[in-house]
């Protein structure tokens, strides 16, 4: 095990698992919803990518179970850095959403600080991405696909995004909401701890910020008329339907 990566025994946190290669990878149960209810542990899973995992880190995965992988990654991602297969898996979603001129890194330090970058990156994911996330609650609404992990390359922008309107959608607090989001910033120190001693600019692009996730609710508020009209009508999600599969009274 290597120790520099967070572990549940190094952070007292349950939903991480603990992994040797693989980095931010957690279940996003236990979280408290309305109405007495909490999110169902083992059902969601969300992470990085799952490129050349340790032989227990697939292991692990495959002790979770996991049947359905739904890849946020776009096809210059995928083909450097191929998802690793489980006995478990089912099936794949490859749901590509393409940051595209919006991350190109060059701009940062020069035209555009990295927060800037970051925070125009959320305001246009909720409109950008509409189609893929769409079809991600599509496949989330059919039981037979859980266990279900769902990723990116950091598990955090795209990844996080994602996570952010499932646990809306299924009656997660908002500020517990920012809880998860922020959590990747420290399971992601030391994946690029190395790349960012050599261009450190980048951090604000690396990490995450509580004004990063504020910035695409605030679209979703301003354009689409808040979360709830959002996700039923611009992403066609049955709230009722998910907050039965993924939540259990506590």
């Amino acid at each position: 095990m290597n120790s520099m990566i967070m572990t549940n025994n190094e952070d007292g946190n349950p939903r991480l698992l603990p992994m040797d290669s693989l980095f931010n990878v957690r279940d996003l149960g236990g979280y408290a919803a309305d109405a007495g209810h909490q999110v169902k542990w083992g059902l969601l899973f969300r992470a990085g990518d799952l490129y050349q995992p340790s032989d227990e880190d697939r292991a692990l995965l495959e002790k979770k179970g996991i049947r359905t992988i739904v890849d946020f990654r776009g096809a210059g991602e995928v083909e450097r850095a191929p998802d690793c297969e489980l006995v478990t898996m089912k099936k794949t979603w490859p749901l590509s959403i393409e940051a595209g001129n919006m991350m190109d890194l060059s701009r940062v330090g020069k035209e555009v600080s990295g927060e800037t970058l970051m925070e125009e990156l959320y305001r246009v994911l909720p409109d950008k991405a509409r189609p893929r996330y769409r079809e991600f609650f599509k496949i989330l609404s059919q039981k037979e696909n859980v266990p279900l992990l769902f990723h990116c390359t950091a598990g955090k922008d795209r990844t996080g995004l994602a996570a952010a309107l499932i646990l809306s959608a299924i009656g997660v607090d908002r500020e517990t909401i920012y809880q998860d989001y922020l959590l990747s910033g420290a399971c992601l120190k030391d994946k690029y701890r190395a790349w960012l001693k050599q261009e450190p600019h980048l951090e604000p692009v690396m990490s995450v910020r509580r004004s990063y996730l504020e910035a695409a609710f605030t679209r979703i508020e301003t354009d689409f008329g808040g979360m709830e009209r959002y996700l039923g009508t611009e992403l066609g999600v049955n709230c009722g339907l998910l907050r039965e599969l993924y939540t259990e009274a506590f």
